[in-house]
């Protein structure tokens, strides 16, 4: 298929420069929400037991199986994904995954003993729960919020969908699950319930400093440059695109609306790189909570 009726813009110059603006902002979310996200492993979910959705939660319940270092579980876990990852998605759609993973592993092996210098002492285990929560979240959400991820789980959870074709969000979802249920079957039921706490402060967190907690967001868009933004996001982002005749009731101007679906981790980037497109763009974002049918596509062929 090729798309001959789109005036052709430098994609890469645009995807590049969107990149160079954000670098810095995006490194300083990362390190700082990573270095959260390992505070609260060890600060409050090893010491108390809680076990969450991902490595962390496995590594919370090997140790108490079979006394391993839940830290160490972390770098076994994270160098096995990482191994697993190159050799099935390729290095250039695993790097950021490998730098999230190494960061956090770093991190968490830096403050391993970090509950020994500060001391909590609440009398009620709610407010370790709380906390736990409040802090991971907020540390998710940076991390999220600047594209990366921690690691873990959410490299396997990539790897399956490469193969099954399935939302990321909801293998990861059903990749808790089993982990949450190992937990409880660990811990006793009332793991369950810390973690299910736990995860719904920390999702709450993440949806106040991100733009919601959907697997997608819906965009639309009104430019005096559409096939600019067009061409960007279909070669760039490998979305599909629908316009729209709309008619200004103010102005009874007739102009076109684009719509478009992305992943909620491409929102930031495809929100910047419109508006370095087009400044004076007009952009509505919709959190998009189910996407069914469509063309799946991975590559688009162009002129």
């Amino acid at each position: 298929m090729r798309f001959r009726f789109f005036k052709k813009i430098d994609s890469e110059k645009v995807k590049i420069s969107v990149i160079k603006k954000q670098t810095l902002w995006r490194s300083l979310l990362f390190v700082f929400g990573t270095f959260l996200s390992a505070i609260s492993f060890n600060l409050f979910y090893v010491p108390n037991n809680f076990v969450s959705g991902g490595l962390g939660g496995i590594s919370i319940i090997l140790n108490q199986l079979f006394s391993l270092d839940a830290s160490l579980v972390i770098l076994v876990g994270n160098i096995i994904f990482i191994i697993l990852s190159i050799i099935i998605l390729g290095v250039k759609d695993s790097i950021l995954s490998i730098i999230g993973a190494l960061t956090y592993t770093a991190f968490v092996y830096a403050s391993v003993n970090i509950a020994d210098l500060i001391h909590f002492s609440f009398d009620n285990i709610l407010l370790y729960v709380l906390a736990a929560g409040i802090v991971g979240g907020f540390g998710e959400a940076l991390v999220y919020k600047a594209g990366f991820t921690t690691g873990g789980t959410s490299i396997l959870a990539k790897i399956i969908q490469n193969k099954l074709k399935m939302p990321l969000g909801k293998i990861i979802r059903y990749i808790s699950i089993v982990i949450v249920i190992g937990g409880g079957i660990t811990f006793g039921y009332t793991a369950i319930m810390y973690s299910l706490i736990i995860s719904a402060i920390s999702s709450y967190m993440v949806d106040k400093i991100m733009l919601g907690i959907s697997d997608s967001k819906t965009f639309f868009i009104q430019t005096s440059k559409e096939d600019e933004v067009k061409d960007f996001i279909l070669t760039v982002i490998e979305s599909g695109v629908t316009e729209f005749e709309t008619k200004g009731a103010f102005t009874h101007k007739k102009k076109k609306m684009l719509m478009c679906v992305v992943s909620t981790e491409k929102y930031s980037f495809l929100k910047s790189a419109i508006e370095e497109i087009d400044s004076n763009a007009f952009i509505v974002v919709c959190d998009c909570y189910e996407v069914y049918g469509g063309t799946k596509r991975k590559k688009l062929s162009f002129d």
